[in-house]
Parts: structure tokens; C-alpha cells; sequence
């Protein structure tokens, strides 16, 4: 079979399952099997596929009318313009938190700041700020060793691992053998914020295949900033950042849990206009 025979007989499979988007995740995949990018296809179109290759390929696009998220069987995704590995065992990155990212570079433009990435998942918010701030020292938690993983073998891919402790454990609570109480200078965040009951509204791709813990924050999406708002205040310094990302008209839910010892900032929206980041200085 040609190439570009090879595309349409997949984009039909995938229309079939209302996959959207289908010719484009046709091409990648295509492209992803054949070891090229999707300009390789364009001046191949009437090259023949090898059997194998064609096997396997058809395995894919079987998994993708399946609902399998496409980043995850091209094993990555770009965030802030570099390519991370992601598999299920993480949140597939998503553009409205490179928004964190920015709010944190923002205000550690230079120096040697000290970071922590609570949840750090596939490892791109401390690997992307680590990339940008040469200076900075990151602290990357998450309770799932199999996330942390991922996260190490992206920190290595970016030549950053030296520069990015990872810590297995609940929040901040693993920097507690460091000796960093009110010595960090940024909490920075995208917990699972996605309420139990609205867990069965997400998109297949999202509510099947993305590890719940990750999404879920318990029956109203608020217990990890519950919990993380204390522990931040123990280990950030004085006059140190919380930067958090938060779900869909959480806005005033989440203000209302800073107390007298915050001073809280305004907040930042997303590409729809919805507020999407949450910054607060430790009084």
C-alpha cells in the first residue's frame, strides 16, 4: 500500500469514529511509524509501506478510534516549544498551564531562586522553568514513582537533572528532610482540580485514559489546595510566591480560601478568557 493511500483509508476509520481532526492524526501517526515528519509524506505520497510497518500503523489508528489520546501514542507532546515524553502514567501537558510557567519567570527574571513544582506529573513545568532560569534550584514532588519517571527522563533529555531534585511523596511534605522551611522563594502548581462529579462529563480521551489521580481533587476539586495553601505557607520564605493553576469557575471558590497571611494578586487568564492562573505572596 502507498503512502497516501495509507492516510485516506486510515482518515475514513477515524471519521468513522467521529475522532476529531482525523486526517491530521492520520499523518502523524503515519509519520510517526515511517520515522519522518508529515512533510516526508507530502513528497512520498506514492512510496510503498513496508508490511510490517503497515501493521503496525493500522494497530494504532485502531487505538486512537478506541479513544486513546494521540500524544500518547506518539509517546509526547510539546510544551513551551519542547518536547516531552508522556505516557498514561501522566497529565498529557496542556497550553493553559504554560500560562504558570509564564507567571513564574515573570517574577524570578534573574537570581537563584528556589523552587517547588508540587504534582510535577510528566515533569514539564519544573524542566520548562529550569530550561528558561538558569539560575534556578527546583524541588519536583508527586506521590507516583512511575510519574516521577517520566519526569527524571525528561529532566535528562533537557539537560537539566542536575539542576531538579525529584521527590517522591505527598506535596511538600518530602522537602521536609531538606531543611527548607520558609526557605523556598515559589510553590508553583497544577493540581487535580476536576470535582468527582464532574468526572463523568470529561472527554473520553480525558476521563479513561488520563490517571485520575491527576484530575480528580476529591468531591468538589478543592482538597489539594485545602491542603497545599498550609503547606506552602511552611515553607515558603516571607514575601515568597504561591502560583497555582486552577479549573473552571473556580475563581471565587479559590480566593476564598486565602486568609490574613496571603496577599493575593490578581488573577490571570487563560487563551478563552477564563481565569486560569492564581498567584499569592506569603505575607
Amino acid at each position: 500500500m502507498k503512502i497516501h493511500e495509507a492516510i485516506v483509508l486510515a482518515t475514513e476509520r477515524l471519521e468513522e469514529a467521529a475522532v476529531p481532526g482525523a486526517r491530521l492524526n492520520a499523518e502523524r501517526l503515519l509519520a510517526f511509524e515511517l520515522g519522518q515528519d508529515r512533510s516526508y509524506l507530502l513528497s512520498h505520497f506514492q512510496e510503498l509501506i513496508t508490511d510490517s510497518c503497515l501493521e503496525s500503523f493500522c494497530a494504532r489508528i485502531e487505538c486512537r478510534r478506541r479513544g486513546t489520546p494521540l500524544q500518547y501514542l506518539l509517546g509526547r507532546q510539546e510544551f513551551r516549544g519542547l518536547e516531552f515524553e508522556v505516557t498514561p502514567d501522566v497529565l498529557i501537558p496542556r497550553p493553559e498551564t504554560e500560562l504558570l510557567v509564564e507567571t513564574a519567570l515573570e517574577r524570578f527574571p534573574i537570581g537563584e531562586p528556589r523552587i517547588a513544582d508540587v504534582g510535577t506529573g510528566s515533569g514539564c513545568i519544573a524542566v520548562a522553568v529550569a530550561n528558561a532560569m538558569l539560575g534556578a534550584r527546583l524541588f519536583a514532588t508527586d506521590l507516583s514513582e512511575a510519574a516521577l519517571k517520566i519526569a527524571r527522563r525528561n529532566a535528562s533529555r533537557h539537560s537539566v537533572s542536575e539542576r531538579i531534585q525529584f521527590l517522591q511523596g505527598d506535596l511538600l511534605l518530602p522537602l521536609e528532610p531538606l531543611d527548607l522551611e520558609e526557605k523556598l522563594d515559589c510553590v508553583l502548581s497544577n493540581p487535580p482540580y476536576v470535582a468527582e462529579r464532574d468526572l463523568p462529563a470529561l472527554q473520553k480521551e480525558v476521563r479513561e485514559w488520563e490517571p485520575r489521580m491527576a484530575l480528580v481533587g476529591g468531591p468538589s476539586g478543592l482538597d489539594i489546595y485545602k491542603r497545599l495553601l498550609p503547606q506552602a505557607l511552611r515553607f515558603l520564605k516571607p514575601g515568597g510566591t504561591l502560583i497555582m493553576e486552577i479549573g473552571y469557575n473556580m475563581q471565587a471558590t479559590i480566593t476564598g480560601l486565602f486568609d490574613a497571611s496571603w496577599n493575593l494578586e490578581a488573577m490571570r487568564e487563560d487563551f478563552s478568557g477564563i481565569p486560569r492562573i492564581v498567584a499569592a505572596r506569603k505575607q
